[in-house]
């Protein structure tokens, strides 16, 4: 007696996917429609976002993010499977120009509690920024071999040196838009240092360039800051503690713990961005009529701490799970659902957030 194999049902979601593929093959209209309504909702919004950029200097900003939004999205897409590890690494460790931020509200900081608060952002970020760099080294030697070649990425601190000591060179000599220049190069850097890790032959140069980068946009906005001997004192002294530390701790991991080790120090970006967001709220409560609090900059300080706190908290989630402390499965919180969603509910956080925003 023969057994008749009975065919398993597809899944309802796949036949529907098979039966629009059909359906656009024979008529690629829809495709250019549903394209073009994308295009025109993109284009309708950017013409909202111009009615209603306050200033110049928002709409130059936004240039920056915009091209570099773009400059990620094509240099990310190209870097190899292989080094996506080492790239989230390295992307980590650019992120923790957070620093620059902190910098900033200690040296205009009005009252202790935002002088804190950007020097707590300072500190972590340079953890992150000296020890994510050094991980990412860590997993790029990995993947040496024993007959490479010797590689020597040293001598570009070379050049790295010149360019910052001539931009503070020019600074004290009175060329005020120097530093323009060099801010310009330090994203050159960051954004060849993503690219470089698109092969295996350009990621330690790659490693290089984050670390020029980063160094070059620290100098950049030192070089820009008032100094008393007080405050140098105690910047160089956040900066050497963060460094040492981050260095510290990234040359004690084992290779197994290096993916844990970059979630552990992202959370510190997390925890740098809400701690200046609200430092810089803090600034402004202590003294209204010295900042400008525009709805752009209180949508900024929300979007920070929100971000932020999102960054923070899963960071430190992806570390506990890769570190075994925590269960991988998914995590069921108690009460998590006991708002039960209503059709209002997204209306009324867009209501909250532009409230935030115009206060």
């Amino acid at each position: 007696m023969r057994m008749r194999l009975v065919e398993k049902p597809k899944d309802p979601a796949v036949l529907l996917a098979e039966l629009q593929a059909e359906v656009e093959a024979r008529d690629p209209r829809p495709v250019y429609m549903r394209s073009a309504m994308w295009a025109t909702g993109g284009s309708s919004a950017l013409l909202a976002l111009g009615a209603v950029t306050p200033n110049v200097e928002f709409g130059s900003m936004l240039s920056v993010f915009s091209l570099a939004g773009v400059c990620g999205y094509y240099t990310v897409w190209g870097v190899a499977h292989a080094l996506h590890s080492p790239l989230m690494a390295v992307t980590n460790a650019i992120s923790g120009m957070t620093a620059v931020g902190g910098l900033v509200l200690m040296n205009h900081a009005p009252n202790a509690g935002a002088h804190i608060l950007g020097a707590g952002a300072t500190l972590i970020s340079t953890i992150n920024i000296s020890g994510g760099f050094l991980v990412t080294k860590k997993m790029l030697d990995m993947f040496k071999r024993p007959d490479d070649p010797p590689e020597y990425y040293e001598f570009y601190a070379v050049p790295a040196g010149v360019l910052g000591a001539g931009f503070l060179v020019g600074q004290s000599m009175g060329y005020e838009h120097i530093g323009s220049v060099l801010g310009v190069t330090s994203g050159i850097c960051c954004v060849g240092g993503i690219a470089g890790l698109s092969s295996q032959e350009t990621a330690r140069m790659g490693n290089t360039l984050g670390m020029t980068g980063v160094g070059l946009g620290m100098t950049a906005t030192l070089g820009s800051m008032h100094f008393t001997p007080g405050f140098a004192l105690e910047t160089a002294a956040l900066l050497g503690t963060g460094s040492a530390l981050g260095y510290g701790i990234a040359s004690r991991v084992g290779p197994t713990s290096l993916p844990q080790t970059v979630a552990a120090f992202h959370s510190l970006v997390g925890l740098a961005a809400v701690g200046t967001a609200i430092g810089d709220w803090s600034a402004y409560c202590a003294d209204p009529n010295d900042l400008n609090m525009d709805g752009v900059r209180s949508m900024g300080i929300v979007l920070a701490t929100g971000i932020g706190s999102v960054t923070a908290t899963g960071s430190l989630v992806a570390y506990g799970k890769l570190d075994g402390s925590l269960d991988s499965s998914p995590m069921n919180i108690s009460g998590r659902d006991q708002v039960p969603p209503s059709p209002n509910s997204s209306l009324h956080l867009k209501a909250n957030l532009l409230a935030l925003s115009m206060h």
